[in-house]
Parts: C-alpha cells; structure tokens; sequence
C-alpha cells in the first residue's frame, strides 16, 4: 500500500531502517528475506526505503524471520499502527508542496538542527509579521486566507519543531549579517524579528543558538551554498539529512549521502569559527564595522 500525498512520516522511516538493519544482522540475503515473503526483491527494497506502508502480517513475518523475540515484535507493530497515521501537517496538505511535506516531517523529530541562512531569516525563527512579508512575495497571487493558512502551519510548524514537549531540540543558525539589514515588512516588522533572534544570544539555555556573519568577516566556505540545514537524529538507524532550499520546489535537495553532509558540516564548523560568538548582542553587529586589518 503506497504512503498519501504527504510521504512517509519518520515514524514509518524508523520502521523501515529497522526492518533494513535487522536483517543485515541476521545475515539474510534481501533477495532471500523477498523470496520469504513471496515478493519482488524490489518490493522489499521500497519498503525498506519507506517508499510503501507494509501490513502487519508483513512485518511480523520478517521479524520472526529476523529472529526477533515476540515483545520486540508486538512493538513493531505498534509503531507500524503510528507509521499509518497522518503527518502533523495533514490538516494544511491543500497549502504544503509535497517536498515539504517531507522535509517538515524530519525536521519535527530531529535532535540537532544545523542551519545557514544566507538571504533570509530560517522559516523556524521567522516572527508572524517577518514571515507573512515573506509568504506574500513567495506567493503573490495567494488570497488573504491562503496566506493566513500558509503562516498557521508555519506556527504550529515552529512550535512542532522547537517546543515539542519531552524533548528539545537544539538549533544552530549561522545567519548572514546582511538577513539582519534587509527590511523585510515594515520597520517595527524587522525590529520585532531582530530582537526576537536577539534573544538567543542572551539566553543560551533555549537550546536555540544564533551565530551571525558579518560581511567584514571575508569569505567563508558557505559562500557558495544557498539555504541549507543538516539534520541530526539520536535514532541511529535514522540518518542524518542534508536540505537545500531552491527558489523553485523542484530546485530543493533532500538527500543522505554521508559525503555531501560531511562536506557541508566541515564548512559550518569554519565558518563558525570565522563569525563572531553566538553571545556577541546583535547590536553590536550592526552598529559597529570590523576593520579586516585587526585580525
């Protein structure tokens, strides 16, 4: 049975890495594990890609022939029956492209969020007036209440990802010096945003840091990247994601490739060490200039 529109949830992700993981432990072939089933071996590789929600009788077979023991089994089926329900986001499926869908998904359910900002300030730490001025220039033949719907699921998107309750997640945004100067909205609008983010520089147990690169800081190896986030999960069977955001949906880059993401994190922890710290007000950014000969 094919996942909606929506696309798998993490849940179902983490089911399907396990299945994956399991019978890479117990030594069966997939080839074998599909000839157990009665299936394709490309059947069983889209289900452990969580391309397809399987059914119960499926995920108890491979188990058993896994060697799980019963309790782990029952388990599994339990997270199956969350795997089947809705993402958070299905009330909003009219306003959210697909590609989305998927990427807020891993975003609500991972540990670390790694974030760089270089046009914009991050959807996740954008105020409500910031972010409407930006939906309406995303979306400049919306109606009112499209644009009113598009900012309630950033909201609940927001408050999914950074105030979940049990657990916190930690977020670390490098935001280019020049976010913080272009007015987006009105003044109060942009003074709003700036002191929000403000705020993480003077709070540092919100789990949520925000580093800022000044543009007298030079080049730095973020420089040719667009918008990008890394995102980091404790689940080990669950891989980290790499995210590129394009102006078009289909320009956007959702991938796991260990090497992209190493190179991608290798230039945020230089370019970290270029800005200044994340306690540094951001007053002090924008009302002084750095002269590159003091370093």
């Amino acid at each position: 049975m094919s996942r909606a529109r929506s696309g798998p949830t993490v849940a179902l992700r983490l089911l399907a890495a396990d299945l994956q993981a399991r019978r890479v432990a117990a030594g069966i072939t997939a080839d074998a594990a599909a000839a157990s089933l009665g299936v394709h071996t490309m059947t069983l590789s889209r289900l452990e890609q969580a391309h397809t929600v399987p059914k119960p009788a499926t995920v108890s077979h491979l188990l058993r022939l896994y060697g799980a023991p019963e309790a782990e089994v029952d388990a599994a089926l339990a997270a199956l029956s969350e795997a089947k329900q809705p993402g958070w986001w299905h009330p909003w499926r009219d306003v959210l492209p697909e590609h989305l869908a998927g990427v807020i998904d891993l975003e609500s359910a991972a540990d670390l969020i790694r974030a760089y900002a270089p046009a914009v300030v991050p959807e996740l730490l954008q105020t409500p007036g910031y972010a409407r001025s930006m939906l309406l220039l995303h979306h400049p033949q919306a109606s009112p209440d499209e644009i009113d719907r598009r900012l309630e699921l950033l909201r609940v998107r927001q408050q999914q990802v950074l105030r979940r309750p049990g657990r916190t997640v930690m977020l670390w945004a490098l935001v280019e010096e020049v976010v913080l100067r272009r007015r987006v909205g009105s003044r109060s609008d942009m003074a709003e945003q700036v002191e929000y983010l403000d705020r993480f520089t003077r709070d540092r147990s919100s789990g949520i840091t925000v580093q800022v690169i000044r543009a007298a800081d030079g080049p730095h190896p973020l420089l040719l990247s667009g918008a990008t986030s890394i995102l980091r999960y404790d689940h080990a069977p669950l891989a980290d994601r790499l995210v590129i955001r394009g102006l078009h949906p289909e320009a956007a880059i959702l991938t796991e490739d260990p090497s992209a993401i190493s190179t991608y994190l290798t230039a945020m922890d230089a370019t970290a060490v270029i800005a200044p710290s994340p306690s540094t007000p951001l007053d002090r950014i924008l009302n002084t200039e750095k002269d590159p000969a003091d370093d």
